[in-house]
């Protein structure tokens, strides 16, 4: 588990990161739309985020099935590595604003469940993901 925790805490990290640039840049879509740096500095930690879901376990993502859409994610990191030219800008935008906080979410919830497993007891049974975009 502790390999699961160590990716989970970079891609929280870039999770951070996607809400940084939005803080930054501005939640406004139609900035969005029309600067590259805005939308390279999203798109690039979401490729991040896929390229580490594929060295999660394979029995974590078969655990997490239900709250994170792990496939997805790792799709967008292809079209993203492969097919750069054929990104959905749209799709990028509502993964960004919606998506990723949940995401963080997950990761931060998880990470705490695991360094302190008494408190997740006490509180809710975990987190579900957005399903909407990335995570469907």
């Amino acid at each position: 588990m502790k390999k699961n925790i160590d990716i989970l805490e970079h891609i929280l990290t870039y999770c951070e990161d996607i809400e940084a640039a939005l803080e930054r840049f501005g939640r406004e879509k139609d900035i969005f739309d029309t600067d590259r740096d805005y939308r390279n500095s999203v798109c690039m930690s979401l490729l991040q985020i896929g390229e580490l879901t594929g060295h999660l376990t394979e029995d974590f993502r078969e655990r997490t099935k239900d709250s994170v859409y792990w496939p997805a994610i790792k799709g967008m990191r292809n079209l993203f590595a492969h097919n750069y030219g054929a990104v959905d800008v749209g799709l990028v935008w509502e993964t960004a604003i919606s998506d990723i906080p949940f995401l963080r979410e997950f990761c931060e919830r998880t990470i705490q469940s695991f360094r302190f497993p008494e408190q997740e007891k006490e509180q809710s049974s975990g987190v579900e993901c957005g399903r909407e975009n990335l995570l469907k």
